[in-house]
């Protein structure tokens, strides 16, 4: 990790976050909710902390406590939805996405 720190902050000018930096296995690491799979041809999938915060925020948009109509509710979840949907299509592991369709 070192060498490389001294690499960004020497040759590229760059400043480093020690805390959120890390040297690592592509699989045990997450970028910007994606993380890859441990095979030998690694795959882009979705990071399991991302699909924890999806499956939250799915129950928090359907909770019947919420004082809104059905209609309000279901075009909240389409928005939410189709926006997830579509940042997360480069995902090249679709087994997750199915079991979430399912």
């Amino acid at each position: 990790m070192e060498s490389v720190t001294r690499f960004v902050e020497g040759r590229l000018k760059l400043k480093v976050n020690r805390q959120k930096s890390a040297v690592d296995r592509p699989w045990r690491r997450k970028f910007l909710g994606f993380s890859f799979t441990w095979e030998k041809e690694a795959r882009i999938r979705i990071a399991p902390k991302t699909l924890e915060r999806f499956k939250d925020k799915i129950r928090e948009l359907t909770k019947r406590s919420r004082g809104i109509s059905m209609e309000r509710r279901l075009e909240s979840l389409n928005m939410y939805l189709k926006g997830w949907i579509g940042y997360f299509r480069l995902t090249e592991a679709p087994s997750i996405l199915q079991s979430l369709d399912e």
